[in-house]
């Protein structure tokens, strides 16, 4: 078990002014048998009333509107997680975790590479801890070569890309082997953004993946949410009316 202290921090600019701005933010640690959450606390600036709510994946959200004309929009929330992933909890798994989802539809190319590894795989050990080091040998970590509408085909086609790709990339090949698996977002232990990896089904329960860094999902993570895919599991979303441009600018800090 560990003692992590989190700070969530995200402010969008605008170069004009926007009104009617509808928000869902999800930076509010997911209460599971793995983590708990204290002491948390959360605030968005400006905003009306927000209220908390609970998504069809179980996940915690923000949800709530500034209505009035701003240039920017700050949401934060910050407290102290115990993590223990040493227990394992058997659950039913749903069975909408077994089939492609908007992001993760593979293509030729991903069926083949899959072949390719179940063809170098000494069935000694676990398969998928097996694809995951062959991704990691075989895809590369660049910003900036996708985007957050990069599909796991579209990503695999060019080799590089950032952890969302890893982890959409592994959710396409883990359930075309058979393993039922979901997207995870979050955060782990260290400075700089959110994070993302993969939980897969095997013997009746969950296990992390972390295909970005090779190695499983540990008391060093924080779990936000999760889902089919990326989609699901949208940090911070909305809309609002205005003609202007964004940018968002995230910051993250975790330490034990």
């Amino acid at each position: 078990m560990k003692k992590l202290r989190f700070r969530y921090e995200m402010e969008l600019t605008f170069d004009a002014l926007v009104v009617e701005h509808h928000f869902v933010f999800r930076c509010l640690p997911l209460e599971d048998h793995g983590q708990r959450c204290y002491g948390l606390q959360y605030g968005i600036e400006p905003s009306g009333p927000v209220h908390e709510t609970t998504d069809g994946f179980g996940n915690r959200a923000c949800v709530g509107e500034a209505l009035g004309a701003h240039d920017s929009l700050r949401v934060w929330s910050q407290g102290t997680v115990f993590s223990d992933r040493s227990r394992v909890v058997r659950e039913k798994v749903q069975p909408l975790f077994r089939f492609p989802s908007p992001y993760t539809a593979a293509d030729e190319a991903l069926v083949n590479y899959l072949q390719d590894c179940r063809r170098s795989w000494q069935e000694a050990g676990d398969f998928p801890l097996y694809l995951m080091d062959c991704l990691y040998c075989d895809f590369s970590y660049v910003p900036g070569r996708t985007s957050v509408a990069t599909t796991a085909a579209q990503a695999w086609e060019g080799r590089e890309g950032v952890c969302q790709d890893y982890a959409h990339i592994f959710l396409s090949l883990c359930r075309l082997a058979g393993y039922p698996a979901r997207y995870v977002a979050g955060m782990m232990k260290g400075e700089g953004a959110t994070h993302a990896w993969a939980e897969v089904y095997e013997d009746g329960a969950w296990t992390g993946f972390d295909p970005t860094h090779n190695r499983l999902v540990d008391d060093d993570y924080i779990k936000l949410s999760h889902g089919r895919d990326f989609g699901d599991c949208t940090v911070d979303k909305g809309c609002f009316k205005g003609f202007a441009a964004q940018k968002q600018n995230i910051y993250v800090k975790v330490d034990e």
